[in-house]
């Protein structure tokens, strides 16, 4: 049998035993007798997921499969791995598979669920043609052969049963198993379900109250509030525990269970009622009265944190308008994840712009490839402009979303949406086609074209043929690799490991990119972002602008500065005015881009506004030119003149610090000029330069000594001298003074 089965395909879900030899039908039948035993076992004990347990572990063993399970469509249509099974040393993959969007299941396997068939991948390389998304996924948990055949309840189909890297030896086996098993699934769940309605089944790992009691607890508080018998407004809480699975994975699974209990704990002594549930994971559900709910949130926070964790909470006041429970619970969970990625507002309370922005989010998921198929996704350009040159540089590619059903959405909308789905590299993916085929058009009409920046999302990294996918784009437009510069987000240097992100870099070098670094000093690690990995380019946002002090000149300018001296260009986003333009190109920072020149504009409106202000494309030549020159270091000319460190005098001027106690001065600190000076006056030590200055050896030594005695704190001292037959120029101030002590600085200049 095992000859016939083709690389991936459906198989149907009928079968009679004659079909099979006398061994084979043998073998079924005992597995028919096994699953029999275990309807029996949950109808007596009134357990099913033990039975469910047992027979997934029996089948799993039979097939010599890594894990076997089963994955349940919830209430949004989205499939929840609520069973599974692993083979010993297989890392469980339950926690993570929660909630996924039924559509990345379905893009081949739903024609077969449709048509009551079950769905086989023998050769995942074969598969990969027929659904490259899903390959990667399954690719991911190392899946080389896959079954899975769906059940259904009342003929809707609601889940399926599957089992991972069943060995060769057993797919004869395997399909007809799969076949039987799916059906008493189908039945074992729904006693399950039945077991919960009744409320028997509890919490094993914590304790905590059953789901079915907790919803029914939801709706006697509703009935409660209609009845006017309760004056007290409560509310219902979700909590989680921040990175959870990277716990897991860190410390492994049984210490990720005593979390739990200790998470469940804290709940049970800071609620202080029996109605908190955990219905999977390390998802919590908590009803408590709003005047604690506050205090109780914040408690629970802080203890956690003793624990090396973080939380996450969304609280949801009940009212008389609520009839499911589910939707009280899932509107909590909502308040909750639009806390996620902010590090300092762990929790918030529902509002109803939130499930609109859910509605929103599902749509999205589902309709991102028929939006990309149809044109709806567009590319937009916005200038960015060489303050040196004066003319347009570059261009970055943004993504707009133009839907028949919403209009017009910006990237706010869609963006987070599609990389928390996992599908931000269909976006990112096409935008770089759809420039590409602007370059093509444009050198078809013998247009100039400037480079153009493309963003990668941190999710875009995960991708096993990433640099594949975009070298064979660009190759299929005849665009070069000199015309495309690759933009990555401070954000994926956090979500991601050091060693991929070098590697990804090295790649993209080797391969003729630039890297830019995106949204530099929006993150934690900027300052090692920029000692670890090797960027070309920093881009600087410019928001902080808009809330401006004395202090803000100083750090861009010192940035500016930093970015030279390590040979990285700067870009600075988000330029709004001729002022700010004006600052920037006086430190030096070479590229700008912002509202000050457009916002970005389809390809012909942004070309035609750039004509309309004057602004020309740089030629090639133009642009190899003036990065070059952009690599000038105006802010600290010293370093642009490098290469004359090492000469015995410099045009930068000495600096000192003295410091003077009872009379006496001594030097405390000197610069690189002040430094190579001493040498020039055959100085060694410092102490021989501050006897000499003590002692007023010398015409020099005896005016700097004046001019430290004369200095007061807010007037200089200053005066000119000769050295060497060159005009020079000293000044001091007094910086600090103590009862016993003063400091000053000096600053000594030869005129060349």
């Amino acid at each position: 049998m095992r000859s016939s089965l083709k690389k991936y395909g459906s198989f149907k879900r009928d079968f009679n035993f004659s079909d099979f030899d006398q061994p084979m039908a043998l073998k079924l039948l005992g597995y028919v007798g096994m699953l029999n035993r275990c309807m029996d076992s949950a109808i007596k004990t009134g357990n099913p997921n033990e039975s469910i347990m047992t027979f997934l572990k029996e089948m799993g063993l039979a097939l010599n499969a890594d894990r076997t399970y089963i994955f349940q469509k919830n209430a949004h249509g989205h499939y929840d791995n609520t069973y599974e099974w692993c083979n010993e040393g297989v890392t469980p993959e339950k926690e993570t598979l929660q909630d996924m969007p039924a559509e990345a299941y379905e893009a081949q396997w739903g024609g077969a669920f449709a048509n009551n068939s079950g769905y086989l991948i023998r050769d995942m390389e074969g598969y990969k043609e027929a659904d490259p998304i899903m390959y990667q996924v399954l690719k991911r948990q190392g899946i080389n052969q896959l079954v899975v055949s769906p059940f259904y309840f009342e003929g809707n189909q609601v889940g399926f049963l599957g089992a991972d890297n069943p060995s060769v030896e057993q797919l004869d086996l395997c399909i007809p198993l799969m076949q039987l098993a799916s059906s008493y699934m189908a039945s074992l769940l729904r006693h399950s379900i039945f077991v919960e309605r009744r409320g028997n089944s509890t919490d094993t790992l914590t304790g905590l109250s059953s789901e079915v009691a907790f919803n029914k607890h939801l709706l006697d508080e509703v009935a409660l509030i209609k009845g006017t018998k309760s004056d007290v407004q409560n509310d219902v809480v979700y909590f989680d525990i921040s990175n959870f699975k990277l716990f897991n994975k860190e410390h492994g699974y049984q210490e990720g269970d005593k979390l739990l209990q200790k998470m469940a704990a804290v709940l049970r002594r800071e609620v202080g009622t029996y109605w908190i549930v955990r219905p999977t994971s390390d998802r919590f559900y908590a009803v408590i009265e709003d005047e604690r709910v506050d205090d109780v949130i914040r408690t629970v926070h802080d203890v956690m944190e003793k624990y090396s964790v973080s939380i996450r909470a969304g609280i949801y006041p009940i009212s008389a308008n609520d009839e499911s429970p589910g939707t009280m619970m899932d509107r909590a969970r909502m308040a909750a994840n639009t806390t996620q990625g902010n590090y300092r507002i762990y929790y918030t309370r529902y509002a109803d712009q939130m499930e609109a922005d859910m509605v929103l989010s599902n749509y999205l998921i589902s309709h991102i490839d028929e939006a990309i198929a149809k044109g709806w996704i567009k590319v937009y350009y916005q200038p960015i402009v060489d303050t040196f040159s004066n003319k347009i540089s570059t261009y970055e590619a943004l993504a707009r979303w133009v839907d028949p059903q919403y209009g017009f959405l910006n990237p706010f909308q869609f963006i987070d949406v599609l990389e928390r789905g996992h599908l931000i590299h269909k976006l990112d993916l096409h935008i770089l086609e759809l420039v590409c085929r602007d370059f093509e058009d444009a050198r078809k009409k013998g247009e100039l074209s400037p480079v153009v920046s493309v963003n990668l999302s941190r999710y875009d990294l995960e991708l096993d043929d990433l640099h594949e996918q975009i070298n064979a784009i660009l190759a299929k437009y005849g665009v070069g690799r000199d015309q495309v510069r690759i933009e990555i987000t401070e954000s994926a240097l956090i979500n991601n490991s050091e060693a991929v992100i070098k590697d990804h870099i090295s790649r993209f070098h080797e391969d003729g990119y630039l890297v830019w670094l995106d949204d530099f000093g929006s993150g934690m690690s900027s300052l090692n972002s920029l000692q670890t990995f090797d960027f070309d380019l920093l881009k600087i946002d410019m928001a902080f602008l808009r809330n401006a002090n004395e202090r803000t000149p100083i750090i861009l300018t010192d940035i500016i500065d930093m970015a030279k001296r390590l040979d990285i260009k700067t870009l600075a986003e988000g330029v709004e005015t001729e002022k700010e333009y004006d600052f920037l190109h006086s430190i030096g920072c070479v590229l700008t881009q912002g509202y000050y020149f457009s916002k970005p504009l389809p390809r012909a409106e942004v070309a035609a506004k750039m004509r309309d202000r004057g602004l020309m494309v740089e030629t090639a030549e133009e642009h190899n030119f003036y990065r070059e020159v952009g690599r000038v270091n105006i802010v600290n000319p010293d370093f642009s003149f490098r290469d004359r460190l090492n000469d015995q005098l410099s045009e930068m001027p000495a600096i000192m610090v003295f410091l003077e106690e009872e009379g006496q001065y001594k030097t405390i600190c000197a610069n690189h000029t002040a430094q190579k000076w001493a040498q020039v006056l055959g100085i060694k030590e410092t102490s021989e330069l501050d006897d000499r200055l003590n002692r007023a050896v010398g015409a020099n030594y005896a005016l700097l000594n004046q001019l430290l005695k004369a200095a007061k704190r807010g007037e200089d001292a200053d005066a000119e001298f000769e050295f060497k037959g060159r005009q020079g120029y000293m000044r001091v101030r007094e910086v600090a003074e103590s009862t016993s002590a003063h400091a000053y600085i000096s600053k000594i200049v030869i005129f060349f």
